[in-house]
């Protein structure tokens, strides 16, 4: 199964709300209330957070094929949380509102992202993997714990604009307990785990991306085909399927060399759920 990871656009706002409504109300109908009732149509601390990292590049969308089947958020510690972590927040990225779609649930999705976050912390110089996830949510806890999370703390923060923007009343927000692992540890299904087993290989992950342009290459080739073309350029549309052909086979080399699973359509790394 080939995940497509692809930085959010500003028009793909309203797919992560989505996502995340969905999670929402999965959610409060096993009586987690460790996320709000919906994200959509929402004018609150949450929403205008969420809207900005989208403007900075930092919320991501998963597809496979076309279909967008997860979203998440990576970037700088949550400013709630920055003061908790032991040797501080900057040796680190953060993963936020994880959320994957409940029709592509029960397929280690979940696990395949934080592998992806883990690898791409490392490949950028980081320390460590981290996020803050609800301190009363001990399923969430012990989900992050069986990847190779390890608990550094627990925060309690109250913010003063609570749900009703502008109220000044104040929120205690759920979230608050600190889980960090080694940027580039990779935590495998049994079934895909390498037969050397590796639990550390950044390249299986396409960091530079160069899987994916040759994959996209390939796609680009494709697409020029002619729908219903004439005969006398019949020839046009064969050559376009060996020019294709010939692009995707490099793609499969490179992943079948490296391993991987997936790949990552971004800008290269020479450059780039937790929450409540």
């Amino acid at each position: 199964m080939l995940l497509r990871f692809e930085s959010a656009q500003r028009n793909e706002l309203p797919i992560i709300l989505d996502l995340l409504d969905e999670a929402a109300v999965w959610l409060r109908a096993r009586d987690i209330l460790q996320w709000p009732p919906r994200f959509s149509d929402v004018d609150d601390w949450r929403a205008a957070r969420i809207a900005s990292y989208v403007e900075d590049g930092q919320a991501w969308l998963v597809r496979i094929s076309s279909e967008v089947v997860a979203t998440f958020t990576i970037g700088a510690a949550d400013p709630d949380y920055a003061d908790g972590w032991p040797d501080g927040p900057d040796d680190a990225l953060y993963i936020f509102r994880m959320a994957v779609r409940r029709a592509w649930a029960g397929r280690n999705l979940g696990g395949r992202i934080l592998d992806w976050a883990s690898a791409r912390a490392l490949a950028r110089g980081h320390k460590w993997l981290r996020l803050d996830c609800h301190r009363d949510n001990t399923a969430l806890q012990n989900y992050y714990e069986a990847r190779g999370f390890i608990r550094v703390g627990t925060l309690i923060r109250t913010i003063t604009d609570g749900p009703q923007p502008g109220s000044g009343q104040p929120y205690t927000r759920g979230s608050g307990a600190l889980y960090q692992r080694p940027a580039g540890s990779i935590h495998l299904p049994p079934r895909t785990a390498h037969p050397r087993g590796d639990t550390a290989m950044p390249d299986r992950y396409d960091i530079t991306g160069e899987a994916a342009i040759w994959q996209e290459a390939s796609e680009l080739v494709a697409g020029l085909k002619l729908h219903e073309p004439p005969i006398d350029q019949l020839s046009w549309n064969t050559a376009l399927e060996q020019a294709a052909r010939t692009l995707e086979n490099r793609a499969r080399e490179i992943r079948q060399r490296n391993g991987m699973y997936f790949r990552v359509l971004g800008e290269p790394e020479t450059n780039g759920a937790s929450a409540d």
